[in-house]
């Protein structure tokens, strides 16, 4: 297990043999030792240093850090890495004290890679990307967590080459860290991806784009034209949850996909834009086919608007009750027309858009 994954939100201790956690758990003396030569033995492998130089950051000491971030070796911070990854240090197994056995330890650890409060930039993101291109996946993982919490645009292109790694875990974590940073540019590229998703990296994908907001749009918009009903329905889901106004018509147009998942996901989405969505709705049913399908998913939008806006009952029920009348593919489109007259006529209508 990943030390840096905090999913299982267990104590590391329980994961201990028995027969090693009695002498794992005496404190060994913490010395006199000076913290730089603490610092530069841990980075030589030592694994007492290492241990005293974790409590002491963990105890709060400023000087533990201080020597930490201070020190001139890649190999403190490559064993910090491998600690986080595989809970060894210098390829060798490693027991830590008490108070580095929880998430929030780990996440402390972390911290010593940012900037500002860790070690100096470049030894960070050198240590780092190299990491990114190690053989052991747990490695590749961890080091791309740490890159999308740094959020640095520059690394993008390594973790869109991520994307491609053979390693599920790690393409999950490519994905989470390419929404952390914010680039609209990645876009086509999370896109490009859902096409072959799984249900969970088409989850962790959604989420990317949401955390991308509103530049996201425009490609959301491009790709909800696609073939794949797959596609189509992350696409208007996304749309949907960002609520920008430009996806409005994209959603309407969907009320009417041929796939009534898509459909579906479009009526329960729409209500997040309020009376905005009732002219295009109306006007969708004047000029489309009037299915079984169709009623359904304009009804549920109809019926949310006259539930949170009281004054557009009484020129939306009529409407409703044409729609589920025996004759309401004749009716549908007529009733439809007359709503929208009498809505405009009263200034009901709020930023009316044709499709």
């Amino acid at each position: 297990m990943a030390y840096f994954d905090t999913s299982a939100n267990k104590d590391l201790v329980n994961t201990t043999p028995p027969n090693l956690r009695s002498s794992i758990d005496v404190q060994p003396p913490i010395g006199e030792i000076p913290l730089q030569l603490l610092a530069q033995e841990a980075a030589e492998g030592r694994r007492g240093a290492a241990w005293r130089l974790m409590h002491l950051i963990m105890e709060g000491d400023p000087r533990a850090i201080v020597a930490v971030t201070s020190l001139d070796d890649d190999r403190l911070a490559q064993h910090l890495l491998e600690f986080l990854a595989l809970g060894t240090w210098a390829g060798k197994p490693f027991v830590p004290p008490l108070s580095v056995r929880t998430a929030h330890a780990r996440t402390r650890l972390i911290t010593l890679f940012l900037p500002a409060s860790g070690m100096e930039p470049a030894r960070a993101m050198h240590v780092l990307l190299a990491a990114v291109y190690d053989k052991r996946p747990a490695m590749r993982e961890v080091a791309i967590h740490i890159l999308g919490i740094i959020g640095n645009r520059a690394v993008v292109p390594v973790l869109l080459e991520a994307l491609n790694d053979p390693v599920h875990t790690v393409r999950l974590q490519a994905v989470k860290a390419l929404g952390r940073i914010g680039d609209p540019s990645v876009v086509p590229a999370l896109l490009y991806a859902l096409h072959l998703a799984d249900e969970q990296m088409g989850s962790q994908i959604f989420l990317a784009l949401m955390e991308l907001g509103s530049a996201a749009v425009p490609a959301l918009i491009a790709e909800s034209n696609s073939s794949s009903a797959w596609i189509r329905w992350h696409c208007i889901r996304a749309l949907g949850q960002i609520s920008d106004d430009r996806a409005l018509p994209v959603l309407i147009r969907a009320l009417a996909d041929q796939d009534h998942a898509v459909a579906w996901v479009a009526a329960k989405e729409l209500p997040a834009f309020g009376k905005m969505s009732i002219e295009p709705v109306l006007r969708l049913l004047m000029t489309e086919e009037t299915s079984p399908w169709l009623v359904e998913t304009t009804s549920y939008v109809l019926r949310d608007q006259c539930q949170h806006h009281k004054e557009l009952k009484p020129y939306l029920e009529p409407l409703l009750k044409e729609m589920h009348s025996v004759g309401y593919r004749l009716a549908t489109p007529s009733a439809a027309r007359k709503a929208l007259e009498q809505l405009s006529a009263n200034g009901l209508l709020v930023n009316s858009l044709s499709l």
